[in-house]
C-alpha cells in the first residue's frame, strides 16, 4: 500500500483507505471512495487523476493521506 502521491504517472490503482473520516467524506464528493478505481494521468505539482471520465487535481498534502494499492497491468 502507497499513498496516491506515490503513484507515477499512467499507473492504475484501487483506493484502499483514507487517513481519517473527514478526506474520506470530502474525497466521496469526486467520486474517490474504498475500492474505487483511479488512474494517475499527471504530475506537475499536484497529483491528476482520473475517476470515471472525470479528471481531479488533489493536492500533494491530501494525496499523501489517500492510501492505494496499485494495479499490476
Amino acid at each position: 500500500m502507497v499513498s496516491l502521491c506515490d503513484i507515477e504517472i499512467g499507473q492504475e490503482a484501487e483506493i484502499s483507505n483514507f487517513l481519517d473520516t473527514s478526506i474520506k467524506c470530502n474525497s466521496q464528493r469526486f467520486g474517490m471512495f474504498e475500492g474505487g478505481k483511479v488512474k494517475c494521468i499527471a504530475k506537475p505539482g499536484p497529483v491528476i487523476v482520473e475517476i470515471s471520465r472525470q479528471v481531479v487535481a488533489i493536492g500533494k498534502n491530501l494525496a499523501g493521506k489517500i492510501f492505494v494499492e496499485v494495479c499490476e497491468n
